[in-house]
């Protein structure tokens, strides 16, 4: 590789700063160097590893594979049943099943209920040229779409390709008509049936896209209809090779009668949550959460039967050691909540507003059992959104270290003391990981801006299977149910029981790693210009600090660890303050200056982002309007929920073109949800601006500004003017 002038002036800087830290914070290189130790004791690690059984929770995988759990269904009725039952059985405290409405009129902070369904049948023949059952929902229940209703239909089927845009239908009648399509379903609805009066749909809509997208032609996709329109006709769901063989007969210009017969209907129902409990030692302390989704498709192995499995597998394990004495009674109580997605968590939000408050962090798991040899999935253990900076990604950076690199000693090796493999399982190494925040499921809700609980979330991607007939068990390891289960266990288990003396080794070992994160962000603001690198460098040291400060939930009030967290939130600050000078002297003939204020001390609240060491914003070209507008929140909860999208719902089309814009952008979902999230009432539009580009990349501030005054616009935010120091 042909090393430029520029590069070797980087590299030069980042030398330089390994230097200076030697100097000024030779401690910090000990504690990295030994970060490989466990913060719980080895004996409690090795019997959480020797208990939890891959075997087990595939055994309920299988069981919940056997119902299409379809949120506020018979069939998740069932599935809520016996989650249930097994967690009285295995001992758990205050077992119960919690009803929410859910009846298309029923609002949970931002979400609107959507409306139950249930099918009794559904089929689809073709009569004519050939005689053949194309699609049986008792056969497999993803043949029929999710909120299909009654039906009974004669009818031509039409090839309107995607059949999502207008443009699909010139030169077609599709009145009274079923229509082929391969667009997304809803959208296919309502230009098909609600505008243009086909009768039906055959959908042959692709899964989400993947490396792999295309090769898996047998896959029938679980569709949805809208669960908010009650004038949906029925869709049934077929293969892409069946797809295919339609359309070349279509296309020869065969015609092709179909008779499709649907009983089914939606109907108001109830979202059912299903909660349980290890009580703490400490009854009035704070709470530690366990968090899956229960609902999805027959079968829905891996998604998401195998994180509903999980937690139930991590509950018995924690109760049955705890009970035996080889682990003490956590300091804290462990909650494990069993919802439909997303939308039984608000629900169970919003009916419990003051227990918000107590959780201090969640573990939350959605598909974790993957055979990479056959899903092609990887398990991701991510990191806490960049808004809510925290300790729980350190706890998960460890103990999922320590399970990847005891499976690679196995397998290269043969050594199999921390190899976590299950007797009917494989043994491969973990294909895993730590990444930076994803959205996709329940975590996103625990760390919204409203909540701020941080989010331990393990899941499978990329996985060829997901929401389709051919997620089913027999794609599930054993083994890697064992060392998700594991992950899961022992950072729940740590943030449960630890006190302060383990607070404060935490407090070290979030502090190492800040250490080790500043030359990235050090190479970055050298060689960006001077907006975007005051930004990196202010909003960097701002992560930084929260992230060593939160190690403060773990043992409120205590003198000893506030004083240390104190001690290391200086020391980073320092780390920065003698780099932005060298920084400074390294730019100086590009008139590029970085100078960072003393940084104040650490507020408590975790509710409240503690104050920023920012650098020296007097030359910082700033216009009126952003310097003196700042956001506060009028409503609470995500914006764009499942099936339902609070703005869309709220908003003019033309009014989301900002929308379109910023999701065209690499972290497009993310930058919106976390433009809300640091909405707190004290950040102007250009402070959250910067704090983007720090975490994220480099937004355009009209993109934030057009965003905001969107939320504004349909009510979720107002402005008021920065008051003068």
């Amino acid at each position: 590789m042909r090393i430029t002038s520029r590069r070797k002036a980087a590299l030069s800087a980042i030398l330089s700063f390994v230097t200076v830290l030697g100097f000024l914070f030779p401690r910090a290189a000990v504690i990295a160097s030994s970060s490989n130790r466990l913060p719980l004791p080895d004996a409690q690690v090795a019997s959480i590893g020797a208990e939890i059984s891959g075997i087990r929770a595939k055994d309920t995988i299988i069981e919940l594979g056997r119902r299409h759990r379809v949120q506020a269904s018979s069939g998740y009725d069932k599935a809520a049943a016996y989650i249930a039952e097994k967690a009285k059985q295995y001992g758990l405290e205050q077992v119960q099943i919690e009803r929410f409405p859910a009846d298309g009129k029923k609002t949970y902070y931002t979400l609107k209920s959507s409306i139950g369904w249930d099918a009794d049948s559904g089929k689809l023949w073709e009569l004519s040229p050939d005689h053949r059952v194309l699609a049986d929902y008792d056969e497999m229940p993803v043949a029929l779409a999710d909120y299909s209703q009654t039906a009974d239909v004669t009818a031509e089927l039409v090839d309107v390709g995607q059949g999502a845009e207008p443009a699909d239908y010139k030169g077609f009648d599709v009145a009274g008509k079923i229509v082929l399509a391969g667009g997304p379903l809803a959208a296919v609805h309502k230009l098909a049936c609600d505008e243009r009066g086909a009768a039906g749909i055959l959908s042959y809509q692709p899964n989400q896209v993947t490396g792999w997208s295309g090769d898996y032609a047998d896959n029938v996709r679980w569709g949805h209809l809208s669960p908010y329109n009650a004038g949906n006709k029925f869709a049934f769901m077929i293969s892409l090779r069946r797809a295919r063989q339609l359309r070349e007969s279509l296309s020869r210009g065969e015609q092709i009668k179909l008779h499709a017969v649907v009983k089914a209907e939606m109907r108001p129902a109830e979202y059912e949550v299903v909660t349980a409990t290890i009580p703490g030692s400490d009854l009035a302390a704070d709470e530690i959460v366990f968090s899956c989704h229960l609902c999805h498709q027959k079968p829905g192995a891996n998604d998401n039967a195998s994180g509903a499995a999980a937690i139930l597998e991590i509950a018995r394990t924690l109760h049955d050691l705890i009970a035996r004495g080889e682990l003490p009674r956590p300091r804290r109580t462990i909650k494990f909540i069993w919802p439909p997605e997303i939308n039984g968590t608000l629900a169970y939000f919003a009916q419990h507003p003051d227990e918000i408050k107590h959780m201090i962090a969640a573990v939350h798991l959605d598909m974790v059992g993957g055979d990479y040899r056959i899903t092609k999935s990887v398990l991701h253990i991510t990191h806490t959104p960049a808004s809510l900076p925290s300790c729980v990604n350190t706890v998960a950076d460890i103990f999922a270290d320590y399970a990847i690199s005891g499976s690679l000693r196995a397998a290269m090796d043969g050594d199999f003391r921390a190899a976590l493999f299950s007797p009917e399982g494989s043994k491969d190494s973990l294909v895993a990981d730590t990444t930076p925040y994803e959205m996709g499921s329940d975590h996103d809700v625990y760390q919204e801006g409203s909540f701020r609980v941080p989010t331990i979330y393990l899941r499978d991607w990329p996985d060829v299977f997901i929401h389709t007939n051919n997620d089913t068990p027999a794609n599930i390891d054993p083994t890697k149910l064992k060392r998700s289960g594991f992950i899961a266990a022992v950072c729940g288990y740590f943030l449960a029981t630890a006190g302060a003396r383990e607070a404060e080794r935490l407090a070290d070992e979030v502090f190492a790693r800040a250490i080790a994160r500043i030359p990235q962000q050090y190479q970055r603001a050298g060689t960006a210009g001077e907006e975007e690198g005051r930004a990196i460098i202010s909003e960097s040291l701002e992560m930084d600090q929260a992230a060593i400060s939160s190690v403060r939930m773990l043992a409120p009030g205590d003198a000893a660890l506030q004083s240390k967290i104190d001690t290391l939130v200086d020391q980073v600050s320092g780390a920065w303050l003698v780099l932005t000078g060298q920084l400074a002297q390294e730019q100086k003939g590009k008139k590029v200056y970085f100078v960072l204020k003393q940084s104040p001390q650490a507020q408590p609240d975790r509710q409240k982002p503690r104050s920023r060491a920012k650098p020296d914003s007097g030359s910082r070209p700033r216009t009126v309007e952003l310097s003196s507008l700042v956001p506060y929140r009028r409503v609470a909860g995500p914006m764009n929920i499942y099936y339902y999208d609070y703005v869309a719902d709220r908003a003019e089309p033309a009014d989301l073109g900002i929308v379109k814009k910023i999701g065209a952008m690499p972290h497009g979902d993310v930058l919106m949800y976390e433009i809300l999230n640091l909405v707190d009432g004290k950040r102007d539009i250009g402070e959250i601006k910067d704090y983007l580009v720090a975490a994220y990349e480099d937004v355009p501030v009209d993109y934030v500004t057009d965003y905001l005054k969107l939320l504004n616009k349909v009510g979720v935010v107002d402005f008021r003017e920065r008051q003068s120091q």
